[in-house]
């Protein structure tokens, strides 16, 4: 048989086409998302990589502040600003000093110091109830309120004393237990304009 004839009968016969079925399709499709996301995944950080447990702070991420600590963002009521700040919904913004991040300051009236010479106010609140208790006296201070009371300071500080006409705390230190933890019902905030420099029961 010449080469021509060969041809001829080769091409008559049909070519084989593998076939293609949707389930084939769905498989190959379900293998790409699978190493896609295993890749994602190990090239992305967890978003609660750092957790802090502080005093009366629960479920909270953090951010890295100069002091080599960490600033407190409890839950999601404040939010992180500028550089190392966190900002309250109604305006207040805690900033990283000297003696550590404000927040965290804040945070140290959330718990009794039993040792501590002298008056210690201790909220009642706990997390990020403490940051709405201030965010609550802040909006009566802006609001011009009678229950408020302003005590000038140098250096651009106010010191506010507000009536909160209800319990939020108690007098805790070595003052407080001779006491016997009286109650407390108003908030000592002292403000750079619209910075937090301490807030507290008083």
């Amino acid at each position: 048989m010449g080469y021509t004839q060969h041809m001829k009968n080769r091409s008559s016969k049909p070519l084989r086409v593998p076939k293609i079925t949707a389930k084939k399709i769905v498989g190959a499709v379900i293998i790409v998302l699978i190493i896609a996301y295993q890749w994602y995944a190990e090239s992305t950080p967890p978003r609660d990589a750092a957790v802090t447990s502080q005093p009366g702070i629960s479920s909270a991420t953090t951010s890295k502040t100069p002091d080599n600590g960490t600033a407190t963002l409890t839950g999601s009521y404040l939010r992180d600003g500028r550089g190392e700040n966190l900002l309250s919904p109604a305006g207040l913004v805690y900033t990283s000093g000297r003696s550590g991040h404000r927040s965290k300051h804040v945070m140290r009236h959330a718990s009794d110091e039993p040792d501590r010479p002298g008056p210690h106010g201790v909220f009642d609140a706990q997390g990020d109830d403490v940051f709405r208790l201030i965010d609550e006296a802040y909006e009566l201070i802006q609001s011009g309120s009678k229950r408020v009371q302003t005590i000038p300071e140098e250096n651009g500080k106010v010191e506010y004393v507000i009536n909160m006409n209800r319990r939020i705390g108690y007098l805790g230190g070595e003052s407080g237990a001779r006491k016997n933890h009286p109650p407390l019902e108003k908030l000592n905030l002292v403000l750079g304009d619209n910075r937090v420099i301490t807030a507290y029961p008083y």
